[in-house]
């Protein structure tokens, strides 16, 4: 799934006000939003290997992939910000377990047919994120948004006493997915820049674990091997709709793409119910509904103070108050 660097470009953008929506980025952010989607099909692919595994090689080829990225784009200007701002090379260190133990979380769960309970948990993450702005940046929440996370809070506790689990794979995936992206609302560094310190900072770690884990990767002639492909794909596969999506960014307006957000998760629960056929009973539709109506007093709540109606209002109030 994305990560909240997704996201990371957004603020900026609702303060400017200045994006204008184009059919082009439209359809660049469905491309972006279909391949974190279908990101189930090609992880299932990948089962036989152990999930740690897989997110090593994960952090490797996109590091790669950025490497390349960065070298041909000549994108070192974060060098200069980390040695102005040292504090942040912590930072990115922690922002880069949260996002390890996010990716790791989601690529266990789609190997062990757990893929519904991996879209519960990026249904949640917004209403999760809204409640951690209110803890850390002490910002108000409106009525709408109390009312969507109590949804969010009595779909866990239906979840808890109807199935008898706690969903601990949905509240992961929304709890890392939102502190990361709140993290990322603070990072002085662009998205790309911030995601490639972040895996710069893991490879060592994990060309270690493959040194010591017993695993295919541990062996030197696995590398060299046509296996390699298809581990070596996680690294595009996690850089191309990033790209996508910070692109969109400059041609869609942040309203729109904070709707189209749900489109991810949406695809993955289909998946997860029409491919895969995971349960699906009434237990679990009451789980599913009630986050759908939270999302959709949450979806309500957003657009009706979406920036652009905000400005209007203001210019409104500024002509109102000229001509008394």
């Amino acid at each position: 799934m994305a990560t909240t660097h997704d996201t990371a470009n957004m603020p900026k953008i609702v303060k400017k006000n200045t994006v204008v929506t184009t059919r082009r980025g439209v359809l660049t952010a469905l491309t972006a939003f279909f391949i974190w989607g279908a990101f189930p099909l090609y992880f299932k692919q990948l089962a036989m290997y152990d999930a740690v595994e897989i997110i090593g090689h994960r952090i490797v080829w996109t590091f790669v992939c950025l490497l390349v990225v960065l070298t041909i784009t000549k994108r070192w200007r974060w060098i200069g910000i980390l040695k102005q701002q040292p504090r942040w090379l912590l930072i990115s260190l922690i922002s880069s377990l949260i996002i390890t133990s996010n990716w790791l979380t989601y690529v266990w769960a789609v190997t062990h047919d757990m893929i519904l309970e991996a879209s519960l948990g990026y249904f949640i993450g917004p209403l999760v994120g809204v409640a951690l702005s209110m803890i850390l940046f002490k910002e108000r929440l409106r009525t709408l948004q109390w009312v969507a996370i109590g949804f969010a809070l009595l779909s866990v506790l239906i979840q808890v006493l109807a199935l008898g689990k706690l969903p601990w794979v949905s509240l992961i995936l929304a709890f890392t997915f939102s502190t990361y992206g709140t993290i990322q609302r603070q990072t002085p560094l662009a998205a790309l820049d911030a995601m490639f310190v972040e895996t710069a900072m893991l490879v060592p770690v994990c060309v270690w674990w493959f040194w010591q884990a017993g695993v295919a990767s541990s062996h030197l002639d696995f590398w060299f091997s046509p296996s390699i492909w298809l581990l070596m794909l996680a690294g595009p596969v996690t850089l191309i709709p990033l790209l996508l999506f910070n692109k969109s960014t400059k041609q869609v307006a942040y309203s729109i793409l904070s709707f189209m957000n749900y489109l991810t998760p949406t695809f993955i629960f289909l998946l997860a119910v029409f491919y895969y056929h995971e349960p699906f009973d009434t237990k679990r539709l009451a789980v599913f509904g009630l986050i759908w109506f939270g999302l959709l007093l949450f979806s309500i709540d957003l657009w009706r103070h979406r920036p652009k109606k905000q400005a209007k209002a203001a210019v409104l109030n500024t002509h109102n108050t000229d001509t008394l």
